[in-house]
């Protein structure tokens, strides 16, 4: 049985679509097929069952738990052999959500790659969920997201204290209100942060279920506010885009606002048209972070790209 049979095995068991599968591994849907045979004559089992469509039989589920292990412990033991011998070679996964990578990426993976030449760099983009259970699992090195992990493992590096922004457009606020009472407001609203003073205008929001999301929804409920959203998706540009164009108010984390790579960043177009207000007091913030599986082994690459996280990240605060 050897690594590589194995490994082709983990995927087709994951994927249980050959075609998907192969293509995932850059080989041929028939080479891939030929593994799983060789490592089925080799245990002398059927590993799927093929008469309605793919599925794992029992044997095949033990050997996919299995195999998963024998190969996180192969990873394992190559990444401190490498360490050991000082040869920066390698893989380092990275996960990250699928908004945040834009923002913040950018200020860490070109410089880290330019030291790190021999590293090869995955993202792997999920929700905070997905991206718990595989570092769990071995299949991501590091995570990045709001603390505190779920994870009972997860080590956790404090990289932000992250405030948040209501972002009110302009041309939306003073036809809504009149140019008087819009500067009004603004006025009232600055000297204390008060959601109230906007809760008859609409509001354009990620999706129930995003950690923003989550944490605006919060807000709300504390300040006896039914919003009325005119408007969600899951994807933040597209929220920013659609409040400058003055469909409704939404609420930014700060990141973004200080990252030169989004489009509500220092100096953009965007952000010429929005009032940028604190959403909640000073003193109120979340923690964006990053963490590890404190049970497996942190190779010297995770641990740097972790130093350079850091560093990187103090522009932020």
């Amino acid at each position: 049985m050897n690594f590589q049979n194995l490994g082709y095995f983990v995927i087709a068991a994951r994927e249980l679509n050959l075609t998907k599968a192969a293509a995932e591994l850059h080989i041929s849907q028939q080479a891939l097929s030929n593994h799983i045979i060789k490592l089925e004559q080799e245990l002398d089992c059927q590993l799927f069952d093929r008469r309605h469509g793919l599925q794992l039989t029992y044997s095949g589920k033990q050997l996919k738990r299995s195999a998963e292990q024998i190969l996180d412990i192969q990873r394992q033991t190559i990444n401190a052999i490498d360490d050991i011998n000082r040869n920066m070679r390698g893989e380092l996964r990275i996960g990250i959500g699928h908004s945040r990578g834009q923002a913040i990426l950018p200020l860490i993976i070109p410089e880290f790659s330019r030291t790190h030449t021999m590293v090869e760099l995955s993202i792997v983009e999920g929700s905070t969920e997905e991206l718990e259970q595989y570092l769990e699992r071995g299949e991501i090195d590091i995570i990045m997201g709001y603390a505190p992990f779920l994870l009972d493992t997860a080590e956790t590096v404090e990289l932000i204290k992250e405030h948040m922004s209501l972002l009110v457009p302009r041309e939306l606020l003073y036809n809504q209100l009149g140019t008087e009472k819009a500067e009004e407001v603004l006025s009232e609203y600055k000297k204390k942060a008060d959601l109230s003073l906007f809760k008859d205008l609409p509001f354009v929001l990620l999706k129930k279920g995003d950690r923003i999301r989550t944490l605006v929804d919060r807000e709300f409920y504390l300040y006896g506010i039914n919003p009325r959203v005119v408007t969600e998706t899951r994807n933040i540009q597209t929220v920013f885009a659609l409040c400058a164009e003055g469909m409704g108010l939404t609420v930014c984390p700060d990141i973004y606002l200080g990252s030169p790579y989004t489009i509500v960043g220092p100096d953009s177009y965007t952000r010429s048209k929005l009032e940028v207000l604190n959403f909640y007091d000073e003193d109120k913030y979340d923690t964006f972070a990053i963490g590890y599986n404190r049970d497996r082994y942190l190779s010297r690459v995770a641990a740097d790209f972790i130093d350079f996280a850091v560093e990187a990240c103090k522009v932020f605060n």
